[in-house]
């Protein structure tokens, strides 16, 4: 196993977008839990000490099938709870305007004031802005980077539904992408898809950025990152530099973290 200094990188927003009603904890974090315990068996108190989450948050997220951004519940004893769902799905059409809102409201028989419809939207419009922020671009010269992840996708197969590792090659100045489908995430799959990937765009970038999966990393010592030996010869060979985001901030690799699009797995799975 082979020692390198690690690069300190940049990271963009906060870890949990806390909100007053329901606390929203971001996709990339969501996918990071879920990750821990399906691949590495990690204990929902060892998740909740990593990421500094309450284990209730850990146990919610674990729960989900699938990541949903903030709502806030409505009250039945409102005169907005008949129209809760209507302000949720038109408020970003119309920037979060209460006043654009409020004038709807009115057509549609709402009876109440305006600053109950202001107050509705204000948690709406922050969390917006806070998605907006945690996903600021990362900007990387052309041929300078690329970031590499795994997705999950649920495809049909015969009569059933079967879930696909996805790997995700993406250019950090073009956002280009390359998937490709695999049976697992095991170390020979991922580095037989970056030579595929490497063929589609007829070469690779100076530096690739990963979390820190087993096949890549097995942690730090004293600052120094415990590349996985067969993967840095990997790197070697090929000629290009390994890096790894900080531990436990995913949204470092904000352009890639993502489920990728069922047609690109099903093509890949043929």
């Amino acid at each position: 196993m082979l020692l390198e200094n690690t690069a300190e990188l940049r990271t963009i927003g906060p870890e949990v977008t806390p909100h007053e009603e329901v606390p929203m904890v971001r996709q990339e974090r969501w996918e990071e839990v879920r990750r821990l315990r399906v691949q590495d068996g990690v204990s929902i108190a060892e998740i909740a000490r990593r990421l500094d989450l309450d284990r209730k948050t850990v146990r919610r997220c674990l729960r989900a099938t699938e990541w949903k951004g903030y709502w806030r519940p409505s009250r039945p004893d409102t005169l907005l709870a008949t129209h809760a769902e209507y302000l949720r799905e038109r408020a970003p059409r119309v920037g979060f305007s209460a006043q654009v809102l409020f004038q709807e409201l009115r057509q549609r028989g709402y009876a109440g004031s305006y600053d109950t419809v202001k107050l509705f939207v204000q948690p709406l419009r922050a969390a917006e802005l806070s998605a907006e922020r945690a996903m600021v671009r990362f900007e990387t010269p052309p041929g300078q980077q690329s970031q590499i992840d795994w997705g999950t996708a649920t495809v049909p197969f015969r009569t059933r539904l079967q879930v696909r590792h996805v790997f995700v090659l993406t250019l950090g100045f073009s956002r280009r992408s390359y998937y490709h489908c695999c049976p697992n995430e095991r170390l020979p799959q991922f580095l037989d898809a970056h030579e595929q990937a490497f063929a589609y765009f007829g070469g690779h970038t100076a530096e690739h950025l990963y979390d820190r999966p087993r096949t890549v990393c097995h942690g730090g010592v004293g600052g120094r990152i415990l590349w996985n030996a067969t993967f840095r010869a990997f790197a070697d060979y090929w000629g290009f530099e390994p890096r790894v985001c900080r531990p436990y901030r995913a949204q470092t690799k904000a352009m890639a973290s993502y489920y990728p699009p069922f047609r690109a797995c099903d093509a890949h799975c043929g």
